[in-house]
């Protein structure tokens, strides 16, 4: 069966085409708030490739690093939340020219400040791009915060920033338990291309005084797996992280913490999570992990990035944590049962969050569609459990009529995309960050376009719906400053620590998706529930902290030691 009439088969069944035959309106509303928060004037132009959420100055408002490919444009920028309105942190040092392809905030040296981590590809003076552009371009690079997001360029000498590594995503972990974040950073599977000779993806641990040291060969993390997306999360529930590298060529795969700071593959994973038609410009690129079942085991997102999806759609695809089987957790790919149907365009980034508060976590995208003057970011919505499955629907897909016979019928990307942006039906970008930036409870979005001539856009969550609570954990000593590792468990008031009561289940994670910070914050929709008791298991078997009766719609702490 081809993928094409597969496809067919799919929208037959209720898929975006019967949404736009009904007219059914979407369920999730945003507006892009960008010109009104003074934001559009700094980003016009660029090519976005990397964003993070973070508050840098520690005033309690999210801060957005965007990080963009310099090969034209602006360079990598800091907007400061001034609660009105974004301006621009005029500090030279955090203006570099570089292929940005991650941004992580992470408190690195626990003194109470968000730290900054840029990865990217590197290009030299002697390399093709620099003689074409002019310039040369960094490659990863380590801010440290001096005090209120005074930032300085620490990278010199560091190993976290190797002089000849081609980063993509990274993710934040602290994955030997000594109280520190280490970095993850994947590696672009195009040696040469990517500022490398190599395509091996790199564990850096920290080692104190934001120094750090390779520990990629002796922790277990073989040479040539490659990463353009990278997530950390325990998957097991030992305790202990996790972590999955998203590529084509060599990536797709999962590593398990032997509970000593040491990985290993974990059995069948490759062939659990192999996208046989992956290769070439057909990329697998965003992961997240989420529990979209109630079950307290996290679920794996994988997004794609492939050449033609117009012509030949592709389903990001989600595969359902089914425990464990000789003690190696099991994951089953339920894509086309539980609805996440073929897209129509690349769609690289994944979280898994709720963006309508209803309680059931939903699966988003970094496509956007337009119809009357508003956006559609397509989110595939939950719509609860159906036989022991989730069930999800993307009304946005069903706004516009892309693609059109006509769209299908261009041979070239180029062709079709000159014509997307002329018409303006239909955008997708590289990252495409979640965080709630005015603190009204729901989630919205960043998404910075690559192609100059579009906007980006600051995507305002209006959705109406349920009942929230977001959740932080302070830890300390050899539980790090942001709780980073840390599950979350809500449960129905009264009822702490009964299965059979939870209602949602969020590791405490900062880098997932694709070339995306979020920051340290588990946020739960909570439908009609107005209170709610609170779980917190510390990473490491360091514990637990526990809130009951918690009201709703607030942000809380929990700290160790309180």
């Amino acid at each position: 069966m081809t993928n094409s009439i597969r496809w067919a088969g799919l929208l037959a069944l209720g898929g975006w085409g019967a949404a736009a035959a009904s007219g059914a309106e979407p369920p999730f509303r945003f507006s892009d708030a960008g010109a009104a928060m003074g934001l559009s004037a700094w980003v016009e132009g660029i090519q976005g490739h990397g964003a993070a959420w973070g508050d840098a100055d520690g005033d309690g408002r999210l801060d957005l690093y965007i990080g963009t490919f310099h090969s034209e444009g602006s360079p990598n920028m800091l907007l400061r939340n001034a609660g009105e309105t974004f301006a621009l942190v005029e500090q030279p040092a955090l203006r570099i020219s570089a292929r940005t392809t991650g941004v992580v905030f992470a408190d690195l040296d626990n003194d109470g400040d968000l730290d900054l981590y840029v990865a990217s590809m590197p290009a030299d003076a002697d390399s093709g791009l620099s003689r074409r552009t002019g310039r040369t371009f960094a490659g990863c690079t380590l801010f440290r915060n001096e005090d209120k997001g005074r930032f300085t360029d620490i990278s010199d000498g560091n190993a976290a920033c190797p002089d000849a590594f081609g980063g993509r995503s990274a993710a934040v972990l602290d994955y030997d338990g000594d109280g520190l974040l280490d970095l993850l950073v994947g590696e672009d599977p195009l040696p040469g291309y990517n500022g490398s000779p190599t395509k091996s993806s790199r564990l850096f641990r920290n080692a104190g005084d934001l120094q750090f040291e390779d520990v990629s060969r002796e922790a277990g993390l073989p040479e040539g797996v490659p990463g353009l997306g990278v997530a950390a999360a325990d998957v097991n529930n030992d305790g202990w992280p996790d972590f999955f590298l998203a590529a084509h060529g060599g990536g797709n795969r999962l590593f398990l913490n032997d509970g000593r700071g040491t990985f290993r593959e974990s059995p069948g994973s490759r062939e659990t999570f192999a996208w046989p038609t992956a290769g070439g410009d057909n990329m697998v690129c965003g992961v997240a992990f989420g529990d979209v079942n109630r079950d307290g085991r996290l679920d794996v997102v994988l997004g794609q990035h492939y050449k033609r999806p117009w012509a030949e759609p592709v389903a990001n695809r989600l595969y359902l944590n089914r425990g464990q089987d000789d003690g190696v957790p099991t994951f089953e790919d339920v894509t086309e049962q539980v609805g996440l149907i073929p897209l129509p365009m690349k769609a690289p980034h994944v979280e898994i969050q709720d963006f309508d508060n209803d309680g059931w976590p939903d699966v988003s995208t970094s496509i956007v569609k337009f119809a009357d003057g508003r956006p559609h970011p397509i989110i595939f919505r939950h719509l609860g459990l159906q036989d022991g499955l989730p069930r999800f629907r993307a009304d946005a897909l069903g706004v516009n009529d892309f693609p059109t016979a006509e769209d299908q019928a261009v041979k070239r990307s180029g062709d079709l995309f000159e014509k997307i942006l002329r018409e303006r039906r239909i955008i997708y970008t590289a990252p495409g960050p979640t965080a709630d930036y005015d603190g009204d409870g729901r989630l919205d979005m960043f998404l910075p376009n690559w192609f100059p001539s579009s906007p980006s856009m600051l995507l305002h969550n209006e959705t109406e719906g349920g009942h929230w609570l977001d959740v932080r954990v302070e830890g300390e000593g050899n539980v790090n400053r942001q709780g980073i590792g840390s599950r979350v468990n809500v449960y129905s008031a009264g009822r702490l620590g009964d299965h059979a009561a939870l209602l949602g289940s969020r590791e405490i994670a900062v880098g997932y998706g694709y070339a995306s910070g979020q920051p340290a914050v588990a946020h739960f929709g909570l439908g009609e529930i107005d209170r709610v008791d609170v779980e917190v298991v510390l990473p490491h078997g360091r514990g637990a902290l526990n809130r009951t009766d918690a009201p709703a719609d607030q942000a809380i702490v929990l700290k160790r030691g309180q």
